[in-house]
């Protein structure tokens, strides 16, 4: 009898040891993701995508928007974990010369992408080649967006000198600006070039040309990279798996984008309409 009930006891011991065991290796508190991302059109469709699947897969998202060097730097010292807009090889050069080392290369979410100088159709001349002869008609301008990203960079440094157009002035401003000043000289059928890129919504909500760039001064074709801080892949390995299948292509990416700035969806339930409409799609990417 007594051996029974010391065997009994030993048992009931050993099933809490393990029980609490198990349930110290399954906290099912949610673990938090931080992405920034700056305002560009393609960023903030893409990065509300991606935090409305990885809620759904259990996590907390904490998203800030930043300018480009703060997007890349917070990942690269640890402060933020992931972000989805690395415009590479030819963008984002500069940052990842000072901090590839640092990060992980995570995915390839879409391998089309290009920078160009975008003016509206009606617009006489096809190539940037061709602009310095037309300095009246364009104001002497071109009107860009935010300082620090790169295509402004490579506007200042390569495009201008290149095509002797060095003396003209390059707005700084934003995306959201640079987008006011398009519609405001299409409005009025003046002649007007802004730094530009595809994907982009407003080659659907305007009749838009890119200027061709004979001798390749913003690159050529480039990769939108997923960029995650030292360590992700082995800190989230299910985000990390999501964010390495996630492939979107131009016109995808072209709807969300288009639902957020032409129908003036918030960018959250664009990105959650979009996902309820093309499970089919979406499915493919999850772990």
């Amino acid at each position: 009898m007594f051996k029974k009930i010391r065997y009994s006891m030993v048992a009931v011991f050993a099933t809490v040891i393990l029980t609490a065991g198990l349930m110290a290796g399954c906290d099912s508190t949610p673990k938090t993701i931080k992405i920034p991302y700056v305002q560009w059109a393609c960023a903030e469709a893409e990065t509300h995508i991606a935090q409305y699947l990885l809620e759904e897969m259990g996590y907390e998202v904490e998203l800030s928007v930043v300018q480009a060097g703060v997007m890349w730097t917070s990942v690269a010292t640890g402060a933020a974990d992931v972000f989805t807009t690395a415009w590479l090889p030819y963008t984002h050069a500069s940052y990842w010369e000072e901090y590839g080392n640092d990060v992980e290369r995570i995915g390839v979410l879409f391998d089309q992408a290009v920078l160009a100088l975008v003016v509206p159709t009606y617009v006489t001349i096809d190539s940037i080649a061709e602009m310095k002869d037309y300095k009246t008609e364009f104001q002497g301008r071109i009107v860009g967006i935010d300082p620090a990203a790169g295509i402004m960079e490579a506007t200042r440094n390569t495009l201008m000198p290149t095509y002797g157009i060095e003396d003209w002035k390059l707005m700084e401003s934003s995306e959201t600006g640079m987008i006011s000043e398009l519609e405001r000289a299409i409005n009025r059928g003046e002649w007007i070039a802004v730094t530009g890129w595809a994907p982009h919504w407003k080659f659907f909500a305007y009749d838009l040309k890119i200027l061709e760039d004979p001798e390749l001064t913003y690159g050529g074709t480039e990769e939108i990279v997923i960029i995650g801080r030292d360590g992700f892949t082995k800190d989230f390995p299910d985000a990390a798996e999501f964010f390495s299948k996630w492939t979107i292509t131009a016109d995808q990416l072209g709807e969300v984008m288009y639902m957020i700035n032409i129908e003036k969806m918030k960018p959250a339930e664009a990105a959650r309409a979009w996902i309820e409409d093309n499970r089919d799609i979406v499915d493919t990417w999850l772990p």
